[in-house]
C-alpha cells in the first residue's frame, strides 16, 4: 500500500497545484481567445491555427501531468517495507517535584503547584531523544514515572499529580533524595542529573547526610525555587472562598520558601539554584546544560518503513518537461523562391 512521508501537508499541496492548474487553463483559453483574434479568416489561417492548436494541446496535457507528477514528489510516496536498525541515544532527567499541600499557596500564578507543572512541561517539551523520570514527594517520595522517552506518557502522569496523590503530608527532601538515589544506583546513567522544584520547606531533615551520597556517585543536584515568604495555604476544595489551612490550635498556616535550604544542596553537589516563581528564565541555564551532557546509549532495535519511491516520479517528472520543451507549437515552414529566368 502505497504511503506517503509528507502526508501532513497533503491539503497544502493540493491547494497548491490546484491553483497551478487553474492558472494554466485560464492562460490556454485566454491564448487561443487572443490567437483567433489575432489571425485572418482566410483558409490558409484556418490551417495554420489547426495544426497550431493540436500541438498546443499536446504540451498543456504534458504540463497538466506533470503538476499531478510534481505533487506526488513533494508528497513522498513510498511502498515496501525494509527493515533498518536504528540507536536510541539522548540524555537522563530525573525531575523531583514538591506536591505537599504548601504548593497550593497562590504567591505563583496560578499556583506554586500549577507553575511548578508548567516549568516540568517546559523541560519536558525541551528534550530531544532524551529520557525523563518524574519522581514526586511530600511526607513521603515515590517514583511517579519512571524514565522514558515517551513524552506523551510522562505528561499524563504529570497532569494526574496532587496533593492528593502522596498519603503522608509534610515535606521531606531527605526521603525524595533517598529515592532518587535508588533510580542512580539501579540505572547505568551517563548524565547524572536531578532537577528539584520545590518551596524548599523541610520538616524531617535527612537532607545534608543524602546529599553526601549524591556528591559521592557524581550526581549533580540542580533546585528551583518557587514561592514567597508568609502566604497562606487554600484548603483543598475551597475555590474562591478564602479558606485556608490551620493548625491545630486553630492558627492560620502559613509557609515560607527556604531558599538557604535549596542554595546549600545544589552547591554540595555541584549544581546551581534558579527560583522560577515569576518567570521561566532561569530554566535556560538547565535546558542548556542537559543539551550539552553526554549521551546515554540506550540500545538498538529493528523498525519497519516504508521504501522511498520519490525517484521514479522525479524521473517521470523530468521526463515530461522535456518532451513538452522539445514539441514544438508549429512546424518550422521553409519558403523557396523560386528564380524567374
Amino acid at each position: 500500500m502505497i504511503a506517503f512521508s509528507n502526508h501532513n501537508y497533503i491539503v497544502y499541496i493540493f491547494i497548491a497545484g490546484s491553483a497551478v492548474i487553474a492558472f494554466h487553463i485560464f492562460y490556454s483559453i485566454w491564448r487561443r481567445i487572443a490567437v483567433k483574434s489575432a489571425l485572418s479568416d482566410s483558409g490558409e489561417a484556418k490551417r495554420i491555427v489547426a495544426g497550431l492548436y493540436s500541438r498546443i494541446l499536446i504540451k498543456e496535457i504534458l504540463i497538466f501531468l506533470a503538476v499531478i507528477v510534481s505533487c506526488f514528489v513533494l508528497l513522498g510516496p513510498g511502498w515496501g517495507e525494509k527493515m533498518r536498525e536504528t540507536t536510541n541515544e539522548g540524555t537522563d532527567v530525573l525531575v523531583a517535584l514538591d506536591v505537599s499541600r504548601s504548593m497550593l499557596a497562590k504567591d505563583a500564578d496560578p499556583s506554586r503547584l500549577e507553575k511548578a507543572k508548567s516549568a516540568v512541561r517546559l523541560i519536558a517539551g525541551s528534550l530531544n531523544g532524551d529520557r525523563i523520570g518524574l519522581i514526586i514527594f511530600a511526607g513521603d517520595a515515590f517514583l511517579q514515572c519512571p524514565l522514558t522517552t515517551d513524552t506523551g506518557a510522562f505528561l499524563m502522569f504529570l497532569d494526574s499529580v496532587s496533593p492528593d496523590s502522596m498519603n503522608v503530608q509534610g515535606t521531606d527532601m531527605g526521603k525524595m533524595l533517598a529515592e532518587a538515589g535508588k533510580v542512580y544506583k539501579k540505572k547505568r546513567l551517563t548524565s547524572r542529573m536531578l532537577i528539584v522544584i520545590t518551596d524548599g520547606e523541610d520538616h524531617e531533615g535527612g537532607v545534608d547526610a543524602e546529599a553526601e551520597k549524591f556528591k559521592e556517585m557524581g550526581v549533580s543536584v540542580y533546585t528551583a525555587g518557587i514561592g514567597r515568604n508568609g502566604d497562606l495555604i487554600p484548603a483543598e476544595g475551597s475555590g474562591d472562598t478564602g479558606s485556608f489551612y490551620r493548625d491545630s490550635s486553630g492558627s492560620l498556616v502559613k509557609t515560607s520558601k527556604n531558599e538557604d535550604l535549596l542554595k546549600q544542596l545544589a552547591d554540595k553537589t555541584g549544581g546551581f539554584y534558579i527560583d522560577i516563581t515569576d518567570n521561566f528564565s532561569g530554566l535556560g541555564r538547565i535546558l542548556n546544560l542537559i543539551e550539552g551532557k553526554e549521551n546515554t546509549y540506550y540500545g538498538s532495535r529493528m523498525v519497519k518503513e516504508k521504501i522511498d519511491r520519490t525517484y521514479i516520479f522525479l524521473l517521470v517528472l523530468i521526463i515530461l518537461l522535456a518532451l513538452e520543451m522539445f514539441i514544438q507549437e508549429r512546424k518550422n515552414t521553409i519558403t523557396k523562391e523560386r528564380k524567374i529566368v
